[in-house]
């Protein structure tokens, strides 16, 4: 998880100084999902977060192989992978679920876990809040305004061709060019700063290294930041 957040930043950074700050704003979005569901899953007691999500890799493998294999175009393209194989990995997984599961009843379960991501960035608040963490900052609020905000360029609806997103700027020439609004550049970088510096510390504290010094030092200069140049 941690190689997905570090690669999914640095795309967000380099859309963003090219200036491609929409495209940018919709991987934040994904920057976000990764932030809350490892937060989750470290804060999550293991039988219930962790574990339950490892198991279900081999369960969302199968369905997915399942599924293209069902075009005939596409599956003969992957002949050399024997579906019964993964089928059998699959309810081995699906047994630690419920219990007695077979191929041949073939449910298994559509996620590793019953939370939507709404539901799962409440409940890690909850368990940050009633424990020692200094990581207090809530995610649910995050939820609440990048995610559902970034939402309309991820699926393009009308509001990400609004002047909420998008407007005309000239050019030193003086000619009309329809672009990104600026500021989101700045709440693009504020908030994808903020989820690498609180996944590097949960993930360090997770294995044992103590960071909780750097940790307060660079959300302190983050808040700064913030306050100087994306609060109004």
């Amino acid at each position: 998880m941690a190689y997905q957040a570090k690669t999914t930043s640095l795309a967000i950074r380099l859309n963003t100084s090219w200036a491609l700050i929409l495209p940018a704003f919709a991987l934040t979005r994904v920057r976000l999902e990764q932030t809350i569901v490892c937060s989750y899953l470290i804060h999550e007691k293991q039988s219930i977060g962790l574990s339950r999500f490892v198991e279900f890799i081999s369960i969302g493998h199968y369905k997915a192989t399942k599924l293209v294999m069902e075009d005939a175009s596409l599956a003969k393209h992957l002949s050399h992978i024997d579906l019964g194989v993964l089928a059998t990995a699959a309810t081995e997984s699906q047994k630690k679920f419920t219990p007695g599961s077979s191929v041949t009843n073939d449910k298994f379960e559509r996620s590793w876990t019953k939370l939507d991501l709404r539901s799962m960035a409440k409940r890690r608040d909850s368990l940050v809040n009633d424990s020692s963490s200094v990581l207090k900052q809530p995610l649910e609020r995050e939820y609440i305004t990048i995610y559902k905000e970034s939402s309309s360029v991820v699926h393009a609806d009308c509001s990400s061709l609004s002047v909420s997103f998008l407007d005309l700027f000239k050019t030193p020439s003086g000619q009309p060019v329809l672009m990104a609004v600026p500021s989101w550049a700045l709440i693009v970088c504020a908030t994808t700063s903020h989820y690498d510096i609180l996944q590097c510390y949960e993930i360090l504290k997770w294995l044992g290294i103590s960071a909780e010094e750097n940790y307060q030092d660079l959300m302190g200069q983050w808040l700064k930041a913030r306050d100087k140049y994306v609060t109004t």
